[in-house]
């Protein structure tokens, strides 16, 4: 589904727009994502899934760890813009730099299908060693590839974050009466979407890289997070001994 975003900002692609169904398979999906949140990412992605459940097999020792050093937002949204650009100089990456295309035909290979092996480039090695090795079983949570390189799931992201403004849609929700600031929904994040406030005991969660897994709704003890209609709240000013809230939140 990256060939879609590629074709719609090239003018000698759009004849696709009515003749080939990757169109309709795009328009689902972030129809999806703005009513449910990306829940191809979080529930479907076969690319994502593979790379987070392996890297559980790596100990944490062995495991590059940014999620408290970087922040995947705006480098996700900067690679989308540049996923956008190419078409106008002249340059595609639907393929080339494309996770899915390469588990596509590492799995066709294995099944049988040798001529799926022989297409591999130089490009394509790259994207293996980026997307499975460095940004897969070897940093934390494992879907680096998700947090920093997909464009279908920053544009999943996008619509969910415009969508979970509203109280008729489906998102994460946070009650911050509830959370105790165990840090487990943090632990639990694969795409670094929960972080602490500056108060220290409640939590903040980015609609912009989240993918709705909702593992960190499994891991809270509280059940301070939950998966709902209504609107969302990100974290309300923490009640410190001997202050009053508005102090707290000018402080903060």
């Amino acid at each position: 589904m990256r060939m879609p975003i590629n074709w719609l900002f090239d003018p000698t692609e759009w004849y696709r727009i009515v003749a080939d169904p990757l169109y309709l398979s795009f328009i689902i999906v972030i129809t999806i994502a703005f009513f449910f949140g990306p829940l191809f990412c979080g529930w479907l992605c076969s690319a994502g899934a593979l790379t987070e459940y392996l890297s559980k097999l790596v100990p944490d020792r062995f495991k590059i760890d940014l999620s408290r050093t970087v922040n995947p937002t705006p480098i996700r949204y900067g690679f989308l813009a540049g996923f956008i650009l190419t078409p106008f100089l002249g340059g595609s990456v639907c393929c080339a730099f494309c996770n899915f295309s390469i588990f596509q035909r590492f799995i066709s290979g294995l099944t049988g299908e040798l001529q799926a092996l022989a297409y591999w480039s130089t490009t394509a090695i790259i994207t293996v060693v980026i997307w499975f090795v460095f940004f897969g079983l070897f940093i934390k949570g494992g879907r680096g590839w998700c947090s920093f390189g997909c464009p279908i799931g920053t544009i999943q992201s996008l619509f969910y974050a415009v969508g979970s403004k509203l109280g008729f849609t489906y998102k994460l929700k946070y009650d911050s009466s509830k959370c105790n600031g165990c840090g487990s929904c943090i632990k639990a994040c694969s795409m670094w979407s929960i972080t602490k406030t500056d108060q220290g005991k409640g939590i903040s969660v980015s609609p912009y890289s989240c993918n709705v897994c909702l593992d960190c709704v499994a891991v809270c003890p509280q059940e301070a997070l939950s998966y709902s209609k209504g609107i969302t709240e990100t974290h309300k000013p923490i009640q410190l001994e001997g202050t009053t809230s508005s102090a707290v939140a000018n402080r903060g």
